[in-house]
């Protein structure tokens, strides 16, 4: 009687529960038709674009900051625009101030270095000044740097080794038993067995624009130039280093520099190199000294010898027949070898013009303009590059 009543019970509570089922279900009003809607007006993925890694030029954010720093203390007027062969490019000149001018000195700073630089170029340039000397120094561009070498990829796998793989595969258990159970098939099972049909050779189908094109070809002797401008003789010019690319744009550069000079009326001309810029200084005198050897001079400053691009400085000094003052700072192990090389270097070939200086290091200063390097190269110019002024004649009064 319980089961019964409870049954009854069910039964009569039923339509009570659809209703609270109904009232709490969520309504889903969407149509299709809204749905495909919706789906249309959703915004589109964008493709992400790869980021493109920029290497900063160094070599122009210190001119630019150096030349920013001058017009900041209002010494805009040293500034001095130049047009090179590669382009115009800046430089930092300053006149002589005593009214008897003694000459032009051309200032070469060493890598990682600008124009302006605090320990060796900035005191140099403003020091010579007093004493009759004319100053310019220009800004150089980046250092090439030696690329890495090159990763070969690994080497293509044999036939040996690919014949393993499959020899591996042929012992797996499935294909054990599969060749078991063919041992298995009596001799009237496998006579009794189809041949499989032979496979289906499809017929040749007949294409008109095929046969024209081989007619084509056929009436021609040889295959068309489809690019006449790239003839065989420039493919087999070989590309240029980018090392002699280099070296080509620093010589240009120096002599850029010689040139202003040669403007501005400056003909006893000294080249002040320091570090590696000695390479470059010691490559133009020995081109420019080859038609006249009066009126240059060369100083350096702890000269290093190229290793990228290898250049041997030695030898090019060791060709230079001027006045040449070689200081030296640095006195490391390995800089003492060096500078001792180089002036065995210069005695073999009797330069009687060479003299070499060891000084003690120069500390950082930003205000000392007179120090000890300045001093020793204004002692030296006045005994050994000395110049004096003369009238020259103008040719179109003749």
């Amino acid at each position: 009687m319980l089961i019964i009543q409870s049954i009854i019970i069910f039964i009569l509570s039923w339509p009570l529960w659809a209703a609270e089922d109904e009232q709490t279900a969520p309504a889903d009003t969407t149509t299709p038709e809204a749905s495909s809607e919706g789906t249309s007006d959703a915004p589109e993925q964008t493709q992400i674009t790869p980021l493109v890694y920029v290497t900063p030029d160094k070599a122009k954010q210190r001119m630019a900051e150096t030349l920013r720093h001058l017009k900041i203390f209002q010494r805009e007027n040293e500034i001095i625009e130049m047009n090179g062969n590669n382009g115009p490019f800046a430089g930092l000149y300053l006149p002589e101030n005593t009214g008897k001018p003694q000459g032009g000195i051309l200032i070469l700073h060493d890598i990682a270095q600008h124009a302006h630089w605090p320990n060796t170029v900035s005191p140099i340039r403003e020091y010579l000044p007093d004493y009759g000397w004319n100053t310019l120094s220009i800004f150089f561009e980046n250092y090439i740097q030696k690329p890495f070498s090159v990763i070969r990829p690994p080497a293509a796998p044999t036939p040996t080794d690919e014949a393993e793989p499959t020899r591996e595969a042929d012992s797996s258990p499935d294909v054990q038993a599969s060749s078991v159970s063919n041992e298995n098939i009596t001799p009237d099972l496998a006579a009794n067995a189809p041949e499989p049909p032979p496979p289906e050779q499809a017929a040749p189908a007949d294409n008109p624009a095929a046969d024209a094109l081989d007619n084509i070809a056929g009436a021609l002797d040889e295959v068309p130039d489809f690019n006449p401008a790239i003839t065989p003789e420039i493919l087999s010019q070989p590309a240029i280093p980018i090392e002699d690319v280099f070296i080509e744009n620093m010589l240009l550069r120096v002599e850029d520099g010689l040139n202003k000079l040669n403007e501005l009326g400056q003909y006893n001309l000294v080249v002040i190199a320091n570090g590696y810029s000695a390479n470059w200084a010691a490559k133009v005198l020995e081109k420019r000294l080859e038609g006249n050897k009066v009126g240059y001079a060369l100083i350096l400053i702890d000269a290093k010898s190229s290793e990228y691009p290898n250049i041997p400085l030695n030898d090019s000094l060791s060709k230079l027949d001027i006045p040449m003052l070689d200081i030296v700072t640095d006195h490391s192990a390995e800089n003492v070898h060096s500078i001792k090389v180089r002036k065995g270097a210069m005695l073999r070939n009797q330069n009687k013009k060479y003299m070499q200086l060891l000084l003690p290091a120069v500390k950082p200063d930003l205000t000392q303009t007179n120090n000890m390097i300045s001093r020793r190269i204004r002692g030296w110019l006045l005994t050994h590059a000395a110049g004096e002024e003369i009238a020259v004649k103008d040719k179109s009064k003749l």
